[in-house]
Parts: C-alpha cells; structure tokens; sequence
C-alpha cells in the first residue's frame, strides 16, 4: 500500500524550527507564511495554531491536515526551504471554506 503521508524529514520540530530569522513573511487575513532557506535538500514545514486563534480543536486539526495537504502536493516545486504557517485572526467553523481558499492563494504567491 502507498501512503500519502508527510515524511517525518519534512516536518519541522522544536522551538529552535520556528523561531529566528525567516527571510519572506506572507501575510493574508487569517495566516501569516514564515518562509527561509535550510541546508537540507529537502523542504518542511511547520503549523502553529494556538486556541487563541482557532479555539475548537476539531477545526484546528481540519486545518492544520489542509496546509500540511497543499504543502505535501507541492513539496517538489520548493527545494530547501522551511515554511512555518501561523494564525493571526480567529477561524471559526463557518470560515473554513473561505480559510482554505486563502491558504490556497498564499501557497501560489509561495511558489512563484
């Protein structure tokens, strides 16, 4: 069986992964996209999610399974980089929808 998840080398882990200095900070209504170069030669990818912004854990596991699916699609397209993704504005369950197609326009502008 072939299985479709995220390689553990392409998860970021620990504080030291998602803070510093990132060179490209995208910003959208509800999400920030932290982006910088690593010396792997493959990319990864963080989420930070925090109740404060996205308060039901069930809407923020779905969301967190989006970025984590537009980033494994894509992974080929983006060498050597880390990609941490953060919440800034509330995202409740009725903004779901209009959450992943924000998500969706933030990941093209990552891959030009």
């Amino acid at each position: 069986m072939i299985s479709n998840k995220l390689p553990r080398a392409s998860r970021l882990y620990g504080v030291a992964n998602y803070t510093g200095r990132f060179k490209v900070k995208l910003r959208s209504e509800h999400f920030i996209l932290l982006l910088r170069e690593n010396r792997t030669n493959t990319s990864r990818i963080g989420v930070a999610f925090s109740k404060k912004y996205v308060p039901l854990s069930v809407v923020r596991s779905r969301v967190r399974r989006q970025v984590k699916e537009l980033f494994r699609k894509s992974r080929g397209q983006i060498k050597s980089t880390d990609v941490v993704v953060r919440a800034t504005q509330k995202i409740l369950k009725t903004d779901l929808k209009d959450a992943k197609n924000e998500l969706k326009q933030l990941w093209v502008r990552v891959l030009k």
